[in-house]
């Protein structure tokens, strides 16, 4: 184990270290939630973790919930300066799911977009998390958009976006009445969700895994450790 980092106080507020003070909120409950944050907590008293993540939102979360389940034997710890998780961006944004239609093909941002949007709703089925696959329509107003909006749907092809069509304006009406346009790609995998939820259900699953979440907890300093003198053969 590195001591990377030593923290003021234990995963319920009490101070350790022989720093004073202790963190108030480290066992409350996060918003929207029925349980604790210190709940299920594997050595949240040590001093030091094997890896730290700073910052409690969604890419935090993902990350800590994919360490720990790669690698159980370690302990990691998520820091958040909030009182609770995912107050910032990850809690105010569109929600979009997006479909990876708009990305250069074979790119890594496509790849990543297409699965990833596979395996959110794989998730949130599994979890029982609400999400609405909506759906869109990326739509051509003017004649001249015509060949930039096939060239898109061709793009969304080659990125393997599931059930991309090219409609007409008739069909197009029967699924938005109020959209103008003269051709439109349909694309029936987007969907919107709460990503705050998705957020906390990662939190759930990184704890129940044995990570610890330490909340009210602002990072201000960070220094360099020396690295351990390499053992000789005979130890």
């Amino acid at each position: 184990m590195v001591p990377v980092l030593r923290y003021l106080g234990g995963a319920c507020g009490r101070a350790r270290g022989g720093f004073p003070g202790s963190f108030s909120g480290v066992c409350g409950t996060a918003s929207g939630r029925p349980w604790p944050l210190c709940w299920g907590v594997r050595r949240a008293s040590s001093s030091s973790f094997d890896i730290v993540i700073v910052g409690g939102g969604i890419v935090g979360l993902a990350s800590a919930r994919a360490l720990i389940l790669r690698h159980p034997a370690l302990s990691i710890g998520v820091l958040e300066k909030e009182k609770d998780l995912a107050t910032h961006q990850t809690g105010h944004n569109s929600g979009v799911i997006h479909s990876g239609i708009y990305y250069k093909p074979e790119s890594l941002k496509a790849k990543l977009c297409v699965q990833g949007a596979d395996l959110i709703y794989e998730y949130c089925n599994k979890k029982g998390i609400s999400y609405k696959q909506c759906g869109k329509l990326i739509v051509a107003v003017e004649q001249e958009e015509i060949p930039r909006l096939r060239a898109l749907y061709e793009r969304g092809l080659q990125n393997g976006v599931q059930g991309l069509r090219l409609i007409q304006q008739e069909d197009k009406k029967k699924k938005e009445p109020y959209c103008r346009g003269l051709m439109a790609i349909d694309c029936p995998y987007t969907g919107i969700v709460d990503y705050r939820q998705v957020a906390l259900s990662f939190a759930q699953d990184f704890q129940e895994a044995g990570g610890s979440v330490l909340t009210n907890f602002e990072v201000k300093d960070i220094e360099m450790a020396r690295e351990s003198p390499p053992r000789s053969i005979d130890e």
